[in-house]
């Protein structure tokens, strides 16, 4: 018996209620119009060929779909690019330059800090050094510099960022490396070049030294300043034994520091009104000069 549309009774659905799709026609990949095929994707159901098929979680994906995912997805940063951007700057730029340092090495002879050049003018000495560390000569040193910088400032430094922010962080830091340079400059030995990120580092430990005084309530907290004082302590020490550690450019960071935490943040971490903080940052840094002011009026020594 035939019904109409010439669909035999067979290939009616359960109940009869109409005609099925005939299953035996042959489709054709949406995009290779001359190629049969029997997949199907996923998402949007056009028909598509093994070449054009990509395999998902459920099923296959057709290259459209696919790529619409990608515009839509949401894009993933890791914890530390998401919640401390300038110390992901500051270590992916340190770690650029010290390699064009080691291609390059009159970025060195130009940029480190070197007391008679800027006592002759050379004024930028006194903010690059903080972007330098050794080049590689062979010596496992350069690489315990650099490599021990970074891992000091990514281990406080996104602390610290996340709790003032990103641009009074940067305000900051840049700060604290300058006012290091200066201490540097001012105290250190005449003619010897010197170069590293630690002063300034040693002011994002001052900063946090402060922030941690002002919670110490907590006993957690206070427990994280004991063991950041120890390495404090324990840095400088082995600093004042070791030859060819600049100790001047640490502690003049670390006062910096200090200086800003204290001056950027109120008591019981309360935040201070924007001129009180900005006054602040100015203050430090105009220290930094003062210092410079002072030793260049003075200068006088030969380099050697």
């Amino acid at each position: 018996m035939v019904l109409c549309d010439d669909v035999p009774v067979s290939e009616q659905p359960p109940g009869g209620s109409g005609p099925l799709v005939d299953e035996s026609a042959e489709t054709f990949c949406y995009n290779h119009r001359g190629t049969p095929t029997k997949l199907r994707c996923s998402r949007c159901d056009r028909p598509i060929c093994g070449r054009c098929a990509i395999p998902a979680s459920v099923g296959q994906h057709c290259p459209e779909c696919v790529a619409e995912a990608k515009r839509s997805a949401p894009r993933v940063r890791s914890a530390i690019r998401a919640t401390a951007p300038v110390v992901t700057a500051i270590l992916v730029i340190n770690v650029v330059i010290w390699v064009a340092q080691n291609f390059a090495p009159v970025i060195t002879q130009r940029f480190a800090s070197f007391p008679p050049a800027i006592a002759d003018g050379q004024l930028w000495r006194l903010v690059t050094p903080m972007f330098l560390h050794l080049p590689f000569n062979g010596s496992t040193f350069s690489l315990l510099h650099i490599g021990f910088n970074s891992y000091v400032l990514y281990s406080y430094g996104p602390h610290v960022e996340q709790a003032f922010g990103t641009m009074r962080f940067l305000a900051m830091y840049l700060v604290a490396g300058f006012v290091a340079s200066a201490a540097s400059y001012t105290f250190g030995a005449c003619g010897t070049p010197s170069l590293g990120a630690s002063g300034a580092i040693f002011g994002v430990v001052g900063i946090l030294i402060v922030y941690l005084y002002r919670r110490r309530t907590s006993a957690i907290l206070a427990g994280y300043l004991r063991s950041l004082m120890i390495f404090v302590v324990l840095n400088l020490v082995i600093g004042f034994t070791i030859a060819g550690i600049d100790n001047f450019a640490h502690i003049g960071g670390l006062v910096g520091g200090v200086l800003l935490g204290a001056g950027v943040e109120g008591e019981g971490g309360r935040s201070r009104p924007a001129g009180a903080q900005i006054a602040t940052i100015v203050g430090v840094a105009a220290l930094g000069v003062a210092l410079v002011a002072w030793r260049t009026a003075t200068f006088a020594c030969v380099a050697g």
